[in-house]
C-alpha cells in the first residue's frame, strides 16, 4: 500500500456506524483513551457490521507497555511495531495489518482520542471472506460507489470510469439531440465502462460466482456513469422532449384546482398524499435512473395502507393510479416527459429482462399516468368552483352532485320563482350559459332592492310600532318586513345590523354586486367559465370590473388564467386594471403565462401597446418571479419569445437569486433567452468596494454575482433616432479600426485640429477652479453634441475601440469629451481590459491617469492584470504594476494573475509580479 494513502475518516462507513449505532461503546472508548482502528474503505468486505466487528478493532493499552502492547475487546493480544499491527491467533500464522496513518480527534468537551486507519480488517468474520459480496439491493449512488470500491479493493475501477466519462465529454462537445442517437452514443460508453470494471480480477471472479453480484456490478457501473454524465446528457434530453413537456405543463397548470375527490380517490388514502407528494417532488434532484426509480417506489409505498401489525397492505392499480395522477399534477415539476424518457431509454443494465422487472413496471406506470393527463381525459375537475360554493362539503352532498347527469339538467330553465333565485342558483345559470335568465333575474332584483329602499321609512315605522306593542308573536310575518327583524333597534345603522340586512337581501334578491362567502361575484364566475356574452351583459349592468375575491383576484385574473381571450378583451376595453395584483402579487400577465395561454398573453401585450397603457412586463410576484421566469420554467418557448420581444429582461433575479436562465431546462428556451439583443445600454460603474464584494468567498458563482450589477436600458427619443445612431456608431468604430482618427472625430462632430497640437497627455483636472486658459476651457466644455458614450449592440464604445487598437491620441480626445473611462461592454470589459489584452502600454497609462479602475473585473472575473498575464504581455504588466493593482483578486476559476502566468510559463511576468509582491 502506498505510504501516502489518505481518506476522510469521518466519512468511513465503519467509523460512521460505530459513532451512530454504537454510541455507548464509542463514548466509553473516548473516556478511557483507547485506540480505535478503522479499516480503509477498500478493505471492507461488508456493509453490515456486528458488535463483535467493532470490539475486534478497539485496542486497550497494557499497563506495562502502553505504546506497543494492546488487547482487543475480544480478548486478543496485539503488538504494534514499526506501524505494523500483529494480532496473535491460536492457530496458524499471526494476522498483520499496516497502520496507514493516524488521526487525532477532539470532542466538543476537548477530549482527545486517536483513530488509526489500517490496511486490512482485524479478525475478519466468517461472513467477510475473500469471495463474499453483499447481496443487498442498491438504492443510491453511494451504495454503487461503495460496492465498486469495496469489492474491487480500491478506487481503480471508479477512476477508470471517471476517465472514460471525461474523455467522452471531451470527444463529444455537442451531443446529438435525437433520443435514439443519444442513447446509442451513451450505450457505447456504458459498454466500455463495464468492460473496464470486469477487467478487475476481484470483480470478475465474484461476478462469476453469483449472478446477483453481476447484476449489482452492472447497475453500479451504469449509475456511476450516469452520475458523472448527467449534466451533459440531460439538457439534450429536455431539448428533444421540449414540445411534449410544454404541452404537458400547460394541461397540468390548467388543472391546478383539481381536488382529491374529483379523481374518486378513497378517503382513507387522503392522509398519505402530502408525504407521497413530498417524496415524489424530489425526483428532479437525483441524477441516476436508479435513484429516480427508487423515488417512484418510495412515493407509491407511502400511499399503501398498513394493517394492525404495521405490515404494508398493497392496493390495487385502480386505487393507486388516481393518486399517482394527482401527485404528478401537484408535484410542480416542469419536465415530467423528459424524466420519463431518461428513465425509459437509459437503463442499459436492464436490457433483456422480462416482464417481471419491478423497475420496468414503475416506469410503465408513470408513462400511463403521463399519457392519461396528456390525452385530455382530465379536462379539470367536473365542477371547478364547487369548493368555493360549499366549504362544508360532505360525502352525502358529494354523492348528490355526482348523481347529476349534467349541469343543464340540474337547472330548471322555466321555474325561476323567488325561492330558487339564490346567488348559487345565479352562478349555476352562468355556468350553463343561460345569459338571458341571468340578466332577467338580476334586473328584476335590482328593481326589487330599489323598491325596498324607497319603502324603507314606512317599513321602519311599521317595525317600530310592532316593537313598541311588544307583539312577539308576529315573528313569522311574510314579506320584506322580515329583513328588519331582530335589529339592535329599528333605526340602528351599526355594522352588525347592516350585515343582517345585506345577508337577508342576498338570500332573497342577489344582484350584480352580490358576493358569496369567498368573495366571488357573478362577473368572476362568468370569466372563470369564459361566458363572454354574459360578461358583456354584466358589464352593461354596472358590475364592478375590479372587484376582488378573498384571494384578491379580479375577473381579469380569472379570464387570464383560464385562457378566455374574448372575456379578457371585454374586460380590458371596459377599463379593467391591467396591472392589478392578487394576494400573491401575481398580475393577469403572470396568470396567463403560468398556464401557457399564448393568446391571452398576446391580448394583454397588444392591448397595452395600442391603448398606450403602461403594462409592467417585468412585474415581480411574491416569490420575485417575473412572467419570463414562469415561461422559462414551464418551457413555453413561444411565450418567452413574445415577452423578450416586448422588453422582458432575462437577467432579473427572484428571491432565490435565480434568473430565467437558471429555470430554463432545455436548450431551446436558452436560445430564446440569449436572443435578447439590447438596443442601447448605459453601463453601471463598479467601484473598488464592489470588486471586493464580488470577489468575496461565497456560494454564488461569479456570473450570478455579476448579474446583480444588471444593465439598464436607456430610452431613445425615437425609434428613428436609435437606428440612425446605431448606423453612426458603426461607421465610427470602423474608422477607429482602420486607425483613421481624423475621420472618427469627423463622424463624432469633434474638431480634431483643436486637439492635434496638445503636447501633454491631457487629464480632466483644471489648473484651478476659476482658470480660463485654453486648455481648461477645452476641458470644461464638451466640443460635440454627439454622445461619445454611445455603444453598439455589443456594448462597445468609441473608447473601447480606441484602447483596443492603441490609439492613445484618440483616447485622450474622447476623455476630454466626457467619455466614461470605466464603461463596460456586454462581457463587462472596460477599455483597460482591451488595452491590456492587446499590450497597448501608452493607452494603459492614459486610461489609468484619467481614473480607470485598475481592479475592474469582467464577466469571467479577470482584471486587466489577469488578461495581460494570460496573454504574456510584458509591457502591459510593467505599466499596470506601476499603478498598484490588487494581486489577491481571484477570477471565476479561483486563479490569481500570478497563477495564470505560472500556468502559461511566462517567466518574465512571474519574476515581475514576485518582485512587486515582495516590494509591497
Amino acid at each position: 500500500m502506498d505510504g501516502s494513502y489518505d481518506e476522510i475518516i469521518s466519512d468511513n462507513p465503519f467509523f460512521v456506524e460505530l459513532k451512530n449505532e454504537y454510541a455507548n461503546i464509542f463514548q466509553h472508548c473516548i473516556s478511557q483513551s483507547w485506540v480505535i482502528c478503522v479499516p480503509r474503505i477498500g478493505s471492507l468486505t461488508s456493509r453490515v457490521f456486528t458488535v463483535e466487528d467493532f470490539c475486534a478493532h478497539i485496542l486497550v493499552p497494557s499497563d506495562e507497555l502502553p505504546e506497543t502492547h494492546y488487547s482487543t475487546l475480544t480478548e486478543k493480544q496485539v503488538t504494534v511495531t514499526n506501524k505494523v499491527i500483529t494480532l496473535e491467533v491460536s492457530k496458524g500464522l499471526p494476522l498483520q495489518s499496516h497502520i496507514l496513518f493516524e488521526e487525532t480527534f477532539y470532542t466538543e468537551d476537548f477530549i482527545k482520542y486517536k483513530v488509526w486507519c489500517i490496511e486490512t480488517q482485524l479478525e475478519p468474520t466468517t461472513a467477510g471472506g475473500e469471495n463474499t459480496v453483499s447481496k443487498e439491493y442498491l438504492t443510491s449512488i453511494n451504495d454503487c460507489i461503495d460496492l465498486l470500491w469495496t469489492q474491487a479493493a480500491g478506487r481503480q475501477v471508479l477512476d477508470q470510469i471517471e476517465q472514460s466519462v471525461q474523455a467522452f465529454i471531451k470527444k463529444h462537445t455537442t451531443l446529438p439531440i435525437a433520443i435514439g442517437s443519444l442513447r446509442d452514443t451513451v450505450s457505447e460508453l456504458y459498454t466500455q465502462c463495464l468492460q473496464f470494471a470486469l477487467q478487475n480480477r476481484r470483480l470478475r471472479d465474484k461476478s462469476k460466482s453469483c449472478k446477483q453480484v453481476l447484476e449489482n456490478i452492472k447497475l453500479a457501473v451504469e449509475s456511476y456513469m450516469q452520475y458523472l454524465l448527467f449534466d451533459a446528457i440531460f439538457k439534450p434530453i429536455c431539448t428533444s422532449c421540449a414540445y411534449e413537456d410544454s404541452h404537458l405543463n400547460k394541461k397540468i397548470r390548467n388543472m391546478c384546482d383539481i381536488q382529491l375527490r374529483d379523481l374518486d380517490i378513497k378517503r382513507e388514502l387522503y392522509h398519505a398524499v402530502p408525504k407521497a407528494k413530498q417524496i415524489l417532488s424530489k425526483i428532479d434532484s437525483y441524477n441516476t435512473v436508479l435513484e429516480k426509480i427508487i423515488c417512484l417506489k418510495r412515493a407509491l409505498n407511502a400511499i399503501n395502507k398498513t394493517d394492525e401489525s404495521n405490515n404494508i397492505v398493497l392496493l390495487t392499480a385502480d386505487d393507486l393510479l388516481p393518486v399517482f395522477v394527482f401527485l404528478v399534477i401537484k408535484s410542480g415539476l416542469p419536465n415530467w416527459y423528459s424524466q420519463l424518457t431518461y428513465m425509459r431509454e437509459f437503463r442499459f443494465s436492464s436490457i433483456g429482462k422480462g416482464d417481471g422487472d419491478e423497475c420496468a413496471f414503475l416506469i410503465t406506470t408513470l408513462e400511463a399516468v403521463i399519457e392519461h393527463i396528456q390525452s385530455g381525459a382530465l379536462a379539470g375537475p367536473p365542477d371547478p368552483e364547487s369548493y368555493y360554493y360549499d366549504s362544508n362539503l360532505t360525502e352525502e352532498k358529494l354523492g348528490q352532485i355526482q348523481r347529476k347527469s349534467s349541469l343543464t339538467e340540474s337547472i330548471s330553465t322555466t321555474d325561476t320563482n323567488g325561492k330558487e333565485e339564490t346567488l348559487e342558483y345565479i352562478f349555476e345559470l352562468i355556468k350553463a350559459n343561460h345569459g338571458e335568465q341571468v340578466q332577467a333575474i338580476l334586473q328584476k332584483n335590482e328593481k326589487h332592492i330599489k323598491n325596498l329602499q324607497q319603502n324603507e321609512n314606512s317599513a321602519l315605522s311599521i317595525t317600530l310600532d310592532n316593537d313598541l306593542s311588544n307583539d312577539e308573536d308576529d315573528d313569522d310575518d311574510e314579506g320584506e318586513m322580515e329583513i328588519y327583524h331582530k335589529l339592535c333597534h329599528p333605526l340602528c345603522n351599526c355594522k352588525k345590523c347592516k350585515c343582517k340586512i345585506s345577508r337577508n337581501l342576498l338570500k332573497i334578491s342577489p344582484t350584480v354586486g352580490s358576493r358569496d362567502s369567498h368573495g366571488l361575484t357573478a362577473l368572476h364566475v362568468a370569466c372563470i367559465h369564459g361566458k363572454a356574452s354574459i360578461v358583456e351583459a354584466l358589464l352593461d349592468m354596472g358590475a364592478d370590473i375590479n372587484a376582488t375575491d378573498l384571494n384578491e383576484c379580479t375577473a381579469l385574473h380569472y379570464a387570464s388564467s383560464r385562457g378566455h381571450q374574448n372575456a379578457l378583451l371585454l374586460l380590458l376595453h371596459s377599463g379593467a386594471n391591467i396591472n392589478q395584483t392578487n394576494i400573491d402579487k401575481n398580475t393577469p400577465l403572470h396568470m396567463a403565462v403560468n398556464n401557457g395561454h399564448l393568446n391571452c398573453v398576446k391580448a394583454l401585450i397588444y392591448f397595452a401597446e395600442h391603448s398606450r397603457k403602461k403594462m409592467n412586463i417585468n412585474a415581480v410576484n411574491e416569490s420575485g418571479n417575473t412572467p419570463l421566469h414562469l415561461a422559462s420554467k414551464w418551457g413555453y418557448e413561444g411565450i418567452a419569445r413574445l415577452l423578450i420581444e416586448n422588453g422582458a429582461e432575462p437577467s432579473l433575479q427572484n428571491r432565490h437569486n435565480k434568473t430565467a436562465f437558471d429555470y430554463a431546462h432545455n436548450l431551446k428556451i436558452l436560445q430564446v433567452l440569449k436572443s435578447c439583443t439590447p438596443s442601447l445600454y448605459e453601463y453601471i460603474h463598479i467601484t473598488s468596494t464592489d470588486v471586493k464584494a464580488l470577489n468575496c468567498k461565497s456560494d454564488d458563482s461569479l456570473v450570478s454575482r455579476l448579474q446583480k450589477f444588471t444593465l439598464r436600458k436607456t430610452e431613445p427619443n425615437s425609434a428613428t433616432k436609435t437606428v440612425e445612431n446605431l448606423k453612426l456608431i458603426d461607421r465610427i468604430l470602423k474608422a477607429i479600426s482602420y486607425g483613421d482618427v481624423k475621420l472618427a472625430c469627423f463622424y463624432m462632430g469633434i474638431n480634431y485640429s483643436a486637439y492635434k497640437n496638445v503636447e501633454k497627455l491631457p487629464n480632466n483636472t483644471l489648473c484651478h477652479p476659476l482658470c480660463g486658459c485654453p486648455d481648461c476651457k477645452r476641458k470644461s466644455a464638451s466640443s460635440t453634441d454627439f454622445d461619445v458614450n454611445f455603444c453598439d449592440s455589443n456594448g462597445f464604445t468609441a473608447l473601447h475601440y480606441a484602447a483596443r487598437y492603441g490609439l492613445d491620441e484618440l483616447c485622450s480626445i474622447l476623455i476630454l469629451n466626457r467619455a466614461n473611462v470605466n464603461c463596460y461592454n456586454r462581457k463587462f470589459q472596460t477599455p483597460l481590459h482591451l488595452a491590456a489584452l492587446n499590450n497597448k502600454t501608452v493607452v494603459i497609462r492614459v486610461l489609468l491617469d484619467n481614473g480607470a479602475n485598475i481592479n475592474a473585473i469582467d464577466i469571467t472575473g479577470n482584471t486587466a492584470l489577469h488578461d495581460a498575464s494570460d496573454m504574456g504581455n510584458i509591457g502591459a504588466i510593467k505599466m499596470l504594476l506601476t499603478y498598484n493593482p490588487n494581486l489577491s483578486i481571484l477570477n471565476g476559476a479561483e486563479k490569481s494573475a500570478l497563477v495564470l502566468a505560472k500556468e502559461k510559463v511566462h517567466l518574465t511576468i512571474i519574476d515581475l509580479i514576485d518582485k512587486y509582491a515582495n516590494r509591497t
